[in-house]
């Protein structure tokens, strides 16, 4: 439900939320997992910021901190190799099935886009079905999962989204890490050099066809010099909003507004605040700074203490090929995490990822 309809995964998730509670209050018991504790610290100030200043976004404010505690429930799912086995060819099956959408929507507009959401959920999505085909190869060298592979990874280039390239390389990266003493050279070589080249040929394209790229290559060649006006078109406003973002800081720190430091002021503070953000409701620059006005030192720190607890417990997992197909599962939330580092932390199907990493964790354990 979660690629085909947002209202009908959130919808689903509030059931199984509901029901996850009504069950720990019944046998008593608290929640567990390592990514608790920084839930909790993240999702505490966020609800409580929401609540004190932004309560016409109290609906936001929920669904970004009570929603994050689905997690647990990943614990619940049997992961054996059968079911895993299936899930990825499910998964691998959303990715074709949704092909002539996103082309269709990318012909019809000139914006790629799966059944709901945009470039960012091409990006995210396409990430994640590479990583399936990469996992399925792995496990049965089957070269229909490679050439599979190959197409979503193109897809992610389609998206033009330098948070998900950035995401994708990242994560393949901790992917060969883990599989490398499991996967011959000459696949990983291959591979890479594969990947170098769609890189280099979509690069050349983007650099022609998108202005954020072909201003970034003319400051590489010197034809532009580094100013505001061309490391705006290069982060898409990024940097005027950091600059905003930067004076909303300076303002609170100076006036001692100690405790929207502590805990942020709201959902959405771009549209209230002064200045005000020259894109919307995110002052959307650098995580670092975007969340602290959202959800403040608290929230920062819950972020930066999840980011600590899951990449630990990733760069330790203990991937062969005979568990290969949960890497998926485990490394989502990496496609996610790194691309929030200039985007933002939230994310609609935050909630399925640490269920998808729970599940991992409890095979784990």
């Amino acid at each position: 439900s979660a690629f085909v309809s947002i209202t009908l995964f959130e919808a689903f998730l509030v059931m199984i939320l509901l029901y996850y509670t009504f069950s720990l209050f019944k046998r008593r018991e608290m929640p567990k997992g390592t990514l608790i504790k920084p839930l909790v610290i993240y999702a505490i100030p966020t609800l409580l910021s929401a609540i004190l200043y932004t309560p016409q976004y109290i609906n936001k404010g929920m669904e970004r901190s009570l929603f994050l505690f689905a997690y647990p429930v990943g614990g619940y799912v049997e992961m054996n190799q059968d079911f895993l086995y299936k899930m990825n060819k499910v998964l691998l099956l959303v990715g074709y099935v949704l092909m002539p959408v996103v082309i269709y929507k990318f012909y019809k507009t000139g914006e790629p886009a799966p059944l709901w959401g945009g470039w960012f959920e091409v990006g995210i999505f396409y990430s994640i079905f590479s990583l399936v085909a990469l996992a399925l190869f792995v496990k049965d060298r089957n070269y229909f999962y490679l050439v599979s592979f190959f197409i979503f990874v193109s897809f992610v280039f389609l998206s033009a989204r330098r948070s998900a390239l950035l995401a994708l390389g990242t994560t393949l990266l901790i992917f060969f890490f883990l599989i490398r003493k499991h996967l011959p050279l000459r696949y990983i070589t291959a591979i890479s050099l594969l990947l170098l080249l769609v890189g280099g040929f979509s690069s050349y394209l983007l650099v022609k066809k998108d202005e954020r790229f072909g201003t970034l290559y003319q400051i590489i060649i010197r034809q532009k010099p580094i100013n505001d006006e061309t490391l705006n078109k290069i982060s898409s406003l990024r940097w005027k909003n950091l600059k905003a973002g930067a004076q909303v800081i300076k303002k609170d720190i100076s006036q001692g507004n100690y405790l929207r430091l502590l805990i942020g002021h709201g959902v959405n503070p771009g549209y209230h605040l002064e200045p005000k953000s020259p894109i919307g409701g995110a002052y959307e620059s650098v995580m670092f700074l975007s969340e602290f006005i959202q959800s403040g030192a608290l929230g920062l720190i819950g972020i930066l203490l999840l980011y600590v607890k899951y990449y630990t417990f990733v760069l330790r997992f203990p991937l062969d090929k005979e568990n290969v197909l949960f890497a998926p599962f485990l490394l989502t939330l990496s496609i996610l995490f790194v691309g929030a580092i200039f985007t933002g932390f939230w994310d609609a199907l935050l909630p399925l990822y640490l269920i998808w990493f729970k599940m991992t964790e409890e095979h784990r354990a």
